[in-house]
């Protein structure tokens, strides 16, 4: 019997009592009730159309850019923000339209909004050099010039079982249930979790690429900053780094998105928020004890253990 059919066998016991066929039904209402479509055999949200995807394919890299990719959840606005600061020498004077704009997306609040919300790719088109630009691409939709120009890649990674977690408070109808459901058969927007990870880690011997992982950055944030700033060619002094550690801890973070959105109103919040969800939820490594159930937990291990052997690639799933 094959780990899907394992999971298909065992879904009453991991899911209070719901079939396979229930949870199959229940995501494709939800993925109905979100504008979801698929697109070379990924799903997307209606914040990602076809037309943005496509647009990729030409987009123009420039040698100076920093791109920083990322599956969803996984630490994006926290990374950004310790790059924005070291491309800026450590000053916060900077523009924080990246807060609102990724790559692929048109971060309308609705579909019906779509049209006369401008796409995130115009948007990073027009920003000033050096750009940092964030995204949740797969390797595999990203600009091909990424890695035909001297652009820098970093890409963040973070446990799966966090992720899914996080994921599945971003939304307020998800269902924790759904969500590990979805996560664990592929169908959680952007792509399998360990088809997305496991296409970067793959390239993590190109020198333009650094492969992060967020449970490291916790173990070492000093560390993980000095590590960015020399990847992104910035010479920084002690004091300089000090600063920039001082605003991205985890209440920095907070206090700058507090001031924000006291200084910017609700567009603030679309900088700080997703349809209200704040981004920055808990910063922990390991809250996913508290959601997952003992047989949820035995199964997810088995897919992880399969997905992952041979890659070479491990995480921490506490600290």
């Amino acid at each position: 019997m094959s780990l899907t059919e394992q999971i298909e066998a065992i879904s009453s016991t991991l899911f209070d009592g719901k079939s396979h066929q229930q949870l199959l039904e229940e995501w494709e209402n939800i993925e109905k009730r979100t504008g979801c479509h698929v697109w070379n055999g990924v799903t997307f949200g209606f914040f990602v159309p076809q037309s943005n995807l496509e647009a990729l394919k030409s987009f123009e890299v420039r040698d100076d850019d920093v791109f920083i990719f990322t599956y969803p959840r996984s630490g994006t606005h926290w990374v950004s923000e310790i790059v924005h600061y070291i491309l800026n020498d450590g000053k916060g004077d900077f523009d924080r339209s990246f807060m609102a704009n990724v790559l692929e997306t048109t971060l309308a609040e609705d579909p019906i909004r779509m049209q006369s919300t401008t796409p995130g790719h115009m948007v990073c088109a027009a920003m000033k050099s050096p750009r940092c630009i964030i995204s949740h691409c797969m390797e595999r939709f990203r600009p091909p010039q990424v890695l035909t120009k001297n652009a820098k890649v970093v890409y963040v990674a973070r446990n799966p079982k966090d992720v899914l977690v996080s994921w599945s408070k971003i939304v307020s109808f998800w269902r924790f249930d759904n969500v590990f459901w979805a996560f664990c058969n592929g169908r959680m927007m952007f792509g399998s979790w360990f088809d997305h990870v496991l296409g970067y880690w793959t390239q993590r011997g190109n020198k333009n690429v650094l492969f992060l992982k967020y449970e490291d950055i916790h173990k070492d944030l000093r560390g993980s900053i000095c590590k960015l700033a020399q990847f992104v060619g910035k010479d920084l002094s002690d004091d300089v780094i000090d600063g920039i550690l001082e605003h991205v801890t985890f209440d920095g973070m907070q206090t700058t998105y507090r001031r924000i959105e006291d200084e910017y109103g609700e567009e603030g919040k679309r900088m700080t928020r997703y349809q209200g969800t704040a981004y920055l939820r808990k910063g922990r490594v390991g809250d996913w004890k508290n959601y997952f159930t003992v047989a949820q937990n035995a199964i997810f291990d088995e897919i992880y253990a399969q997905r992952m052997k041979g890659t070479g690639l491990e995480f921490d799933f506490e600290l």
